[in-house]
Formats: C-alpha cells, structure tokens, sequence
C-alpha cells in the first residue's frame, strides 16, 4: 500500500501528517456529496455540489481540499426545474483541475464507474474528521422535544452488503452500533451514543450547518 501511495504522490516525509489529513477529509467528502467524473478520453476530476444556502461550508471545503487537489473556486449554478415552486435551483459547484492523486482516488472507490467503499482504504484513514464531513454532507438529525432521537447517514448509493460491512468498521473502530433503515441508510438510534458521535465530531463540525448540531 505504501509503495502505491509513494508513487501516486500521497507519501511525502511524514505521511500520517499533513497527507493522512487530507486522506481522512477526503474519505468523509466521496462517502458524502462528493463523486469523481470521468469523461471519454479525460482524466479523473474530483467534484462537489451544495446548495447555494449553504455556500460557507462549500467554500470551508474547498479551502481545506485546496492545498492537496488543485481545486477551482465554488462555481454558482442556476437550473431551471419547474418541478419546484419557484421553478429553479440554485447551487455551488466545486471542481477539479486533473491530478495523479485523484486518479488513484477513482482507481479504488470507483468500479465499472460505480462508486464503492475501499474498506482497506477506510480502514487506515476514517478518523473522526471523516465522520464529521459525512454527516455535515449527509446526515441528519432529528430532535423530539429538544432531545436528539434519532441520526440517519444517507448511504442508499452503496450496496446493503457494502453498509453492512460499514456498520461493522464503524462498531469495530468507534463502539458505534448504526443500523439499517428501510431507505438502505445507516441509523442511530441510541440517545448516548448519539451524544458520544456528537462529542467525537464537534471540533470539526462548521457553524454554518448549525441546523445538524
């Protein structure tokens, strides 16, 4: 493993450092709203899309993705759809220049052009900092009375197999015990575990998505 990341250029003097950072956001960012594309002919390009209200934890990743992936600027984005009331959406769109390290990126999480999750991969580098962009990008939390009930994660890309193998690195590596919900997403439903998850992720939560904490 170390031999390949040396020559995808992730392995610079002290790789569990600043790479090993860059590595775990980056791992909470493609299990998120994050996707490599790929079109004929081309490199990979690495990629995210939120909605223009929340424009300040788009640009937050964008300056801490910057410095390890050459990044362009938050792009803003108005499409028409007229299945929506006001008839448009509005969002930001983060992308790629190409780059040796986001090709090996799409080497391991994508297959046949469906993204997959490299447990081996995760295994190393899903740190609290990953869990944290996960669930700014696709968690939710549900409040009864103003007591946290419940945290979904979306995961209905990936395979049940795959979630259910994600459920156990989670337990294995964190003591989290996430479930299974009928829509294929990952569920917590204990109240001390909720605030355990909670505490891990605070400092690297972001205050614009104060509506998740």
């Amino acid at each position: 493993m170390r031999g390949i990341l040396q020559k995808r250029g992730f392995y610079m003097g002290q790789f569990t450092n600043h790479n090993g950072i860059f590595l775990s956001f980056i791992c909470g960012k493609l299990l998120g709203d994050g996707c490599i594309t790929l079109q004929s002919g081309r490199k990979p390009r690495f990629q995210f899309i939120h909605a223009a209200s929340d424009f300040e934890w788009c640009n937050h990743c964008y300056s801490v993705l910057n410095p390890y992936i050459p990044l362009n600027p938050p792009k803003y984005r108005r499409i028409n759809d007229t299945r929506i009331l006001k008839g448009y959406t509005e969002s930001f769109l983060v992308q790629s220049r190409t780059a040796e390290n986001i090709t090996y990126l799409e080497s391991i999480w994508y297959k046949n052009r469906r993204k997959v999750i490299p447990f081996d991969f995760l295994e190393k580098y899903l740190d609290e900092r990953t869990l944290a962009w996960w669930y700014l990008d696709d968690g939710h939390l549900k409040m009864n009375n103003g007591i946290p009930s419940k945290i979904n994660l979306s995961t209905d890309s990936f395979t049940s197999f795959e979630n259910q193998q994600l459920i156990e690195l989670l337990e294995r590596k964190y003591f989290l015990c996430f479930s299974l919900d009928g829509q294929n997403r990952l569920v917590l439903y204990d109240q001390l575990q909720i605030y355990y998850f909670y505490r891990m992720v605070e400092p690297f939560l972001h205050h614009s998505m104060s509506r998740k904490m």
